[in-house]
Formats: C-alpha cells, sequence, structure tokens
C-alpha cells in the first residue's frame, strides 16, 4: 500500500475575518490566510499558512477602512506569496 503524501491546495484558501483590538495610541488589525491540507483526494482540516497585521493610529471609522483596506490587500498578496512558492517546489 503506497502512502499518500499531504499538500496544501492554494485554490482553496480563505481570508478569514479581520480581528480588532485596542493598542497603544490605536488599533490593530489582524487575519489569518487559511490553507486546506489535502491527503489523497479528501480535505484533512484548513491549517493557518500565515498572519498578516495592520496597526494603525486613528480613531474615525475612514482610519479603521483605511487600515482594513491594506491588510486585505496584505493578506491576498502574502496568500499569492506562498502560492508561487509552493508551486516552485513542486516542480
Amino acid at each position: 500500500m503506497s502512502r499518500l503524501m499531504p499538500r496544501f491546495d492554494f485554490t482553496l484558501a480563505r481570508i478569514g475575518e479581520c480581528d480588532v483590538k485596542a493598542v497603544e495610541g490605536g488599533h490593530e488589525l489582524s487575519m489569518t490566510v487559511w490553507v486546506p491540507r489535502i491527503v489523497g483526494e479528501r480535505l484533512s482540516h484548513f491549517a493557518a499558512a500565515a498572519i498578516v497585521r495592520e496597526t494603525y493610529a486613528g480613531w474615525e471609522p475612514e482610519d479603521f477602512q483605511r487600515a482594513n483596506l491594506r491588510l486585505h490587500r496584505a493578506a491576498r498578496d502574502r496568500l499569492r506569496e506562498l502560492a508561487t512558492q509552493a508551486q516552485r517546489d513542486a516542480d
């Protein structure tokens, strides 16, 4: 019987919800990039592949919206980097 090697499937990755916490002088936003671990043809579980953070000093809704947009872009860019690296490693 052959052993199936687990792999991560970045095509099914998802970016989690934004977590907000107050820090000195403002807020910190964080977001987790989740990637499913596949064994054979079965999804085993989602694993946290990266956590991205953004800190901002404002208290207004516009400050949060700007920081949240930067955080989403950073999470998407990090996911793209991880997927590219995984593809290179597979070659």
